[in-house]
């Protein structure tokens, strides 16, 4: 995963909080962290986020869901499909290509899925992807293409949390 930890949690973070505070029991771990051992029988749902990278989500996730693809089909589950593409409303048609492919490779039916903007990290991009981040950033009508945003829809965020558990019953 190529964000820092402390960015790349703070979806996840602000999620389980806010489901928490509802009354629900959350777990987090880390695609790359899990054993490959690891029993998840004993989750009544699951959601799962993934950030993409090059019109493809992190490897360690499509791996994660692919080998656990047969329980996640049979339990209530959430995809969080995280990409610059789901913040830009032109772009939205290109999010759902991303999703729909993470969706054929690991044979999973997520029950729902949030198409979700993320932070750009302007400065962690080589040359070639900071001057195609600029063009969409530029598109989007943002008049500071060469700086950090934070495209994430925190109210859309928490609204699907909600849905979710409300469905996932």
């Amino acid at each position: 995963m190529e964000r820092p930890k402390a960015r790349r949690g703070k979806l996840l973070q602000r999620t389980a909080t806010h489901l928490r505070e509802r009354g629900h029991q959350v777990e987090l771990r880390d695609s790359a962290a899990l054993a490959s051992d690891l029993k998840l029988g004993h989750f009544d749902a699951f959601v799962i986020a993934a950030s993409v990278h090059q019109e493809h989500h992190q490897e360690t996730v499509t791996n994660f869901v692919f080998a656990h693809h047969e329980l996640l089909n049979t339990k209530p589950s959430a995809l969080i499909s995280v990409s610059l593409s789901a913040a830009l409303g032109d772009q939205k048609t290109e999010a759902q290509k991303y999703v729909d492919r993470f969706v054929s490779v690991t044979e999973w039916q997520p029950s729902m899925t949030l198409l979700l903007g993320g932070p750009r990290l302007f400065k962690k991009k080589n040359y070639f992807q900071e001057q195609f981040v600029k063009l969409v950033v530029m598109k989007s009508g943002d008049p500071s293409p060469e700086r950090d945003n934070e495209f994430t829809d925190w109210n859309a965020l928490a609204n699907f949390a909600d849905r979710f558990v409300e469905t996932a019953g």
